[in-house]
């Protein structure tokens, strides 16, 4: 398959994602210890909601871990947008209106398609904010044409 490819590589996501469990499991080890103690049922239930808490974290640091393949290939024919969680999207050329950059620091990038639907494809994905510029220009570049300007 041909075409230009920005892996995802959300390294500070993924940071954040494994600090937050740290201190997610730290509060559940806090509230066992507080369970021991006073032998409230405050203190059980909160070591559950923050041992869930940890364990969404640490799914969340393992589904946006790099994988081969997995990222944006911007192609003659089409866009192929990688989803963390519902697979591969492809976005023929044809069916896309307008791009269009979204966000108060315009980092989010989004393909507006003909069926009055978007997709989205967000900086914080990529290791790097030159990654995500060098995918917009490329697809800009690979922009064809409006057909639907009056």
């Amino acid at each position: 398959m041909s075409g230009d490819f920005f892996p995802y590589h959300p390294l500070r996501l993924r940071l954040w994602l494994l600090g937050s469990c740290v201190v997610a499991l730290a509060l559940t080890i806090w509230a066992v210890i507080g369970f021991a103690q006073s032998q409230s049922p405050r203190e059980i239930l909160r070591a559950g909601l923050s041992l869930g808490l940890a364990a969404a974290m640490g799914v969340g640091f393992f589904r946006f871990r790099p994988r081969k393949e997995w990222g944006v290939r911007v192609t003659p024919l089409a866009v192929l947008v990688s989803r963390p969680r519902t697979g591969l999207i492809e976005v023929p050329w044809v069916s896309v209106k307008e791009v269009r950059r979204l966000g108060e620091k315009r980092d989010t990038l989004a393909l507006w398609l003909v069926e009055e639907q978007r997709v989205l494809v967000p900086a914080h994905l990529f290791a790097k904010r030159a990654d995500f510029e060098a995918l917009a220009k490329a697809i800009e570049a690979r922009m064809p044409p409006s057909r639907y300007d009056a």
